[in-house]
């Protein structure tokens, strides 16, 4: 595909600097992009480096100039390349309709532009929304409901009356409406507590691979709006994770926990069961966040367990000098010591 820059920046909304009939053939990266293609730098460290590239384009914040590049001004520049790919890898058509190999059940509803693709199975009472791509080796489970233009990469697997909202993307291996891990406890015997809630999961979440998500107990787990999840993240039961979070690589948050909106759960963060983790806060990578504990809206907490940022770095740089102040403590003791044996012999 070729597009001049003018077309470019109209379609992203940017402003152009230099040569706007510049035609361009692909995007790159900086380090490899050529002079027939579009490359961006979205920090000041990076503009420098940017302007030397071999790059025939670059978008970049506004207030960039260049007597020889040709520019696109951008408020978000990696915003605006990522819609700058879409226009040079659009996403591929889906061909609607059910593969031979497919199994669908007794009263699936399957709107236009629905595919179904090979050994899939949708179980009975399911309805599944326009332009929706359920891929090979998909299961769908009984009475689930899916929006409109969703992605079920293969082998995603959703239970019975799991929801799902319009342009949910869910990867490779995802289990979502799984049993959640309820059990009551007599004479040392664990006995199973019968899940019989469901998943809610709004519009525009995405969910990575191998990623589980347990239904509810009794009412529903609820995964909401624009929410983004990483690979293998684990959800229990009965928690709410609010708009536009965003839960990092190995994250697992227990039962009955509540994560607010625009919070975000670094790499390997684990939260106990009933926790809130308020509005806009960061929990660090590997942090642990104990039973019952609040963390306050917009807070930076690390550490197991976790504290806030500035309480932690304190904490993490005395217990660096642990090694050091023993290796100081002992020379001292040696000194006491000696000191006392040679007042003991001249005594």
């Amino acid at each position: 595909m070729t597009m001049i820059v003018a077309e470019i920046a109209e379609r992203i909304g940017g402003e152009v600097v230099g040569d706007a009939s510049r035609r361009l053939t692909d995007v790159s990266s900086l380090d490899q992009a050529g002079p027939e293609e579009i490359a961006f730098a979205d920090s000041s460290d990076r503009v420098e480096a940017a302007l030397a590239s071999r790059a025939g384009c670059l978008i970049v914040p506004p207030g960039v100039m260049s007597e020889t590049k040709t520019l696109i001004l951008a408020k978000n520049p990696k915003l605006a390349f990522a819609r700058t790919i879409r226009l040079f890898r659009p996403a591929k058509p889906i061909v609607p309709g059910a593969h031979p190999s497919a199994v669908i059940g007794v009263g699936v509803s399957l709107a236009d532009g629905v595919r179904i693709g090979p050994f899939a199975v949708v179980e009975a009472g399911a309805r599944i929304g326009a332009h929706t791509d359920v891929g090979p080796g998909a299961y769908v489970g009984a009475r689930c409901v899916i929006g409109e233009s969703c992605v079920l990469y293969p082998r995603v697997t959703l239970y019975a009356d799991v929801t799902l909202g319009d342009r949910v993307v869910v990867h490779a291996g995802a289990v979502l409406g799984s049993d959640g891990f309820g059990y009551v406890v007599e004479d040392g015997v664990y006995h199973k507590f019968p899940q019989i809630g469901r998943l809610d999961v709004g519009d525009d979440v995405e969910i990575g691979a191998n990623t589980a998500i347990d239904r509810g107990a009794l009412d529903a787990t609820v995964i909401q709006r624009g929410a983004k999840l990483d690979n293998l993240v684990q959800i229990a039961h009965n928690v709410s994770v609010g708009e536009h979070c965003a839960l990092s690589a190995q994250v697992g948050v227990a039962g009955s926990s509540r994560v607010e909106a625009g919070a975000i759960l670094a790499g390997q963060a684990g939260i106990a069961d009933h926790v809130t983790i308020g509005e806009g806060a960061i929990v660090g990578a590997q942090a642990g966040v104990p039973t019952g504990k609040r963390i306050r809206p917009k807070q930076i907490v690390w550490g197991t367990p976790a504290r806030p940022l500035d309480e932690f770095k304190t904490q993490y740089a005395a217990a660096s000098r642990l090694p050091k102040w023993k290796a100081e403590l002992d020379a001292l003791k040696a000194q006491v010591a000696d000191l006392e044996a040679r007042l003991g012999s001249s005594s």
